[in-house]
């Protein structure tokens, strides 16, 4: 099932090594054509993004358990029309790390 979250919680995920990505997918709507971005990439974009303030939080995510890889699935742009790009990011677990805790930093609750 897919839950929302957010760029600050993605980025605590992955700063403070429960989840590392393994591969990104960016899907162009347009041309219908995917292409497979380099991991240190996007870990470089993402940053930036981080580094944005107020911008940071608006990029719509969803996440989802990736039963098949032991991970997860992190996605923007598939439920936005007014973008023309999906960013899906598989992540894995980082060893040491746990499913719950994992959750539990991705998840977004209504007290935020």
């Amino acid at each position: 099932m897919r839950k929302v979250t957010t760029t600050t919680k993605i980025n605590k995920a992955i700063t403070n090594n429960l989840v590392k990505a393994e591969k990104v997918e960016v899907y162009y709507k347009t041309s219908g054509k995917t292409e497979i971005m380099d991991t240190n990439k996007f870990t470089e974009n993402f940053s930036f993004l981080c580094e944005s303030g107020v911008f940071m939080d608006a990029i719509g995510w969803h996440y989802e358990r990736d039963i098949q890889n032991k991970g997860y699935i992190v996605e923007t742009g598939r439920m936005n029309p007014d973008s023309e790009i999906i960013v899906t990011v598989y992540l894995s677990v980082c060893d040491g790390a746990c499913k719950e805790n994992v959750e539990k930093v991705l998840k977004v609750t209504e007290e935020e």
